[in-house]
């Protein structure tokens, strides 16, 4: 009997150490700046693209990747987009982002739609500007 308690003790513990790591990892406001390395039309109305995303203090480290395409929506003067960021737990967390929404001249926010491991069930925004070139900061708001 006394066994059992102490396993049930060891196993609530170690669960609530997890728990309280993983969400100690996840932060809520954070920016990265992107540097695309790559981009590409599709068809007549449409651009993939790859960025590398880095500290800001420190452009140097590498901290994830995006990835995603956009569509030119002429009529209203917006690109449409769906991209996944992918963030190695330097800033931020661990795992995806996923965002999805319309970017135009004074329009500069897409929403977060969900995302994975440190990110799982998140919502928020991301907004980007343009920095220089094809240089972006992204600034994260998140929450649960």
């Amino acid at each position: 009997m006394r066994r059992s308690i102490v396993a049930v003790a060891v196993v609530a513990l170690a669960v609530a150490a997890l728990v309280s790591a993983a969400s100690a990892s996840f932060d809520s406001h954070f920016s990265v700046i992107g540097k695309q390395i790559s981009g590409h039309r599709v068809g007549h109305d449409k651009f993939r693209f790859e960025d590398r995303l880095l500290n800001p203090r420190n452009r140097h480290d590498r901290v994830g990747r995006d990835w995603g395409v956009c569509k030119f929506r002429q009529q209203a003067r917006k690109l449409r987009c769906r991209a996944t960021v992918h963030l190695n737990g330097d800033i931020g967390g661990f795992g995806d982002i996923s965002v999805r929404g319309d970017l135009g001249r004074h329009d500069n926010r897409v929403n977060v739609v969900g995302g994975t491991h440190d990110f799982n069930g998140i919502a928020g925004k991301l907004k980007v500007r343009q920095l220089h070139g094809t240089t972006d900061r992204l600034r994260f708001a998140l929450v649960r």
